[in-house]
């Protein structure tokens, strides 16, 4: 390949060439930001495959490098029907980069999403997508960016109907990330319509991000719309993490629903545990309605456009979709008839509940004590050691003794006075709430949940924004956990946007962790200047380095000429900003460029050569940019003004 077509910028221009000796490139099929894809040739073997290619402009990018390099690294592991297939990656002479993958014919998932789409092809859409990510998962893949421009539908070799996961471009690698910054807490990739919660907050993920995916996919595919969508992205992350999902059609049977909503839970322990045990619950739930159907024997892979019927079942949830282990929902539901052996070991189950009920309650009665005297008596007088709480006792309820409420009654409020707070707040009855908050604080001093809530009400009021802020600070420090829970960090978010920035909001931001970085580069990037050097510098100091992409270093070097005056050693925080902006010529510098003054040393302090040195970069520069924006340092004219009128007084006659 000559060096021309390879840095030609118009990649049209490469078609007919050969990559390394052995791809030649045909036609080129598809045109994206980062380069192309081509229908291409093995000149070898004679064989058509795709090859996608990196602009040659953007090999000097190191981030869309490692992406390229990324989606090779991850398909190459891949070796499914369900995921695209990469059969070589490599570099030429000329420094362009390479991938060889399976030449698909179809069309993406997306085009076929313009309509609801009947229930029985959702079913056997989804198991294959799960299916390709059962794959992946287990070759320690997560997609991280599933979508339907990201599934192709092609045919197998005998016309069925064949689903592929492509575009491993931002793959998580499980085992291989150490210091990529393609993987690292707090940064945010993906498409934010599919993103699942702990995604769209930079938070550490796992295979059940792409189950959540798979849920927005199926709700998708079965109404036609996006659960979650809004033109604003901050708005439609906020929405992933805590709005509710919508409600499904009524022509969209319940089984299938309560599948794609538990795939949609916030917090990830409450979806399946990993794909095998979806593919396994819609497996189920397919057979149960091949058998409903009474003989039906359509083939379940139904043409592209072709009419479906519509399931309409409406009988209770099957056992696959209660929270409980999957290898003992398989051992008890492998037929959909109950046999012999299935109704002897459901009996022997409930033999063995009933008899840890019963050793409960026995428990119970011997060790918890007997019951308060009526009356209100006072009870007979304890021994110091029986007055103690019972240590053996605490574990014992942790570990299966006493129930919750049980617990509830010495360690803290119960589930009943709490949602009764909670239903307060969302009434709007902050007053009410904070009675009611505020006694039950008095018999369970610091508790957690009621400080939270404490902090949740007063968040409500619009003059109370400052003590809400210390208030979710005391929770955070009483249960770093938190920092993990999202509706916790949904609160603490959307209290943190909004205005008066203090320093108590931006120490609970940092207190957040990975979580608080977005919140971090919200501030330090507000076009309004709210914050102090020392501010600044704190936030700055705050962010981890694979953060600093996402700081507006313009804005900010402005930020530093305007404040270093406020710096400890204003002449040492002047010499870089004035370093950057003269290496760096821009406008948007003039304004504080023009208005700049040389740092001069305190009185009485010593002699400092970096003010002598700052003061004449300061000179340089602005002589620099007079150069080279003469019009913004041309002097300004003085107005001259016209002289008034004399006003003449009539006489009167």
């Amino acid at each position: 390949m000559t060096a021309a077509a390879g840095t030609s910028r118009d990649l049209a221009s490469l078609v007919g060439t050969v990559l390394d000796g052995t791809y030649r490139l045909d036609q080129l099929i598809g045109e994206g930001g980062m380069g192309a894809v081509f229908r291409g040739r093995h000149v070898i073997m004679m064989r058509d495959v795709a090859i996608k290619v990196l602009h040659p402009d953007f090999n000097r990018d190191p981030e869309l490098v490692r992406r390229f390099d990324r989606e090779a690294q991850s398909a190459a592991r891949l070796d499914h029907p369900n995921c695209i297939h990469v059969s070589a990656y490599g570099t030429t002479e000329d420094g362009m980069r390479y991938l060889v993958m399976q030449l698909l014919e179809g069309v993406e998932l997306a085009d076929l999403l313009t309509e609801p789409t009947a229930p029985k092809r959702v079913v056997e859409w989804s198991i294959q997508i799960l299916r390709g990510l059962e794959h992946a998962h287990g070759q320690g893949v997560i997609h991280r960016d599933l979508k339907p421009q990201n599934v192709f539908l092609t045919r197998d070799q005998h016309g069925n109907q064949l689903l592929k996961l492509v575009d491993f471009g931002i793959a998580k690698l499980v085992g291989s990330d150490a210091g990529d910054p393609l993987t690292r807490a707090g940064m945010v990739f993906g498409t934010p319509q599919y993103m699942s919660p702990e995604q769209a907050l930079g938070m550490e993920i796992d295979p059940r991000a792409d189950l959540y995916a798979v849920g927005i996919l199926m709700f998708q595919m079965l109404t036609g719309r996006l659960p979650f969508n809004h033109e604003d992205a901050i708005a439609l992350i906020r929405m992933q993490v805590s709005t509710e999902t919508p409600q499904l059609p009524d022509n969209v049977p319940q089984e299938l629903a309560a599948i794609v909503y538990r795939l949609l839970s916030k917090q990830r322990e409450q979806r399946f545990p990993d794909a095998r045990t979806v593919r396994a619950a819609l497996e189920r739930y397919r057979s149960n309605m091949s058998h409903k159907s009474r003989g039906d024997t359509s083939d379940p892979l139904l043409d592209i456009g072709g009419a479906a019927t519509t399931d309409t079942a409406s009988r209770p949830l099957p056992e696959a979709l209660r929270p409980r282990q999957i290898d003992f929902v398989e051992s008890v539901l492998q037929t959909d008839r109950w046999s012999r052996r299935t109704w002897f070991k459901a009996l022997i189950a409930g033999c063995v509940v009933l008899a840890l009920a019963s050793a409960g309650l026995i428990y119970w009665l011997l060790f918890t004590g007997p019951p308060a005297p009526a009356g209100g008596a006072p009870p007979a007088a304890e021994s110091p050691a029986e007055a103690a709480p019972s240590k053996a006792g605490e574990t014992a309820g942790a570990t299966g003794g006493p129930g919750p409420s049980a617990m509830s009654q010495t360690s803290g409020p119960s589930e009943l006075e709490l949602a009764a707070i909670d239903d307060l707040i969302k009434q709007g009855k902050l007053d009410e709430a904070q009675t009611q908050i505020d006694a039950l604080l008095e018999r369970h001093p610091g508790h957690s949940q009621l400080v939270w809530r404490d902090a949740r009400q007063l968040a409500k009021r619009a003059t109370m924004h400052e003590s809400a802020v210390r208030r979710y600070g005391e929770v955070l420090k009483k249960s770093p956990d938190l920092e993990r829970d999202l509706g916790f960090i949904d609160e603490v978010d959307a209290l943190l946007r909004k205005r008066p920035y203090t320093d108590a909001a931006i120490a609970l931001a940092i207190d957040l962790g990975a979580a608080g970085v977005p919140i971090l580069v919200h501030y330090i990037n507000d076009a309004k200047p709210w914050a102090t050097w020392a501010q600044r510098r704190q936030i700055r100091d705050a962010l981890p380095a694979d953060a600093a992409a996402q700081v507006d270093l313009v804005l900010n070097r402005r930020r530093d000429l305007e404040q270093y005056a406020e710096a400890p050693d204003p002449c040492a925080a002047a010499l870089p900003a004035l370093q950057a902006i003269q290496a760096e010529p821009l406008a948007d510098y003039i304004p504080a460029l023009k208005a700049a003054q040389p740092p001069a040393v305190p009185a009485g302090a010593p002699a400092n050569p970096a003010c002598d040195q700052a003061a004449a970069l300061l000179a340089t520069v602005r002589t620099a940019y007079a150069g080279r924006f003469p019009e913004a340092f041309a002097p300004v004219k003085p107005v001259k003004k016209k002289p008034a009128k004399k006003t003449v007084k009539k006489k009167r006659k």
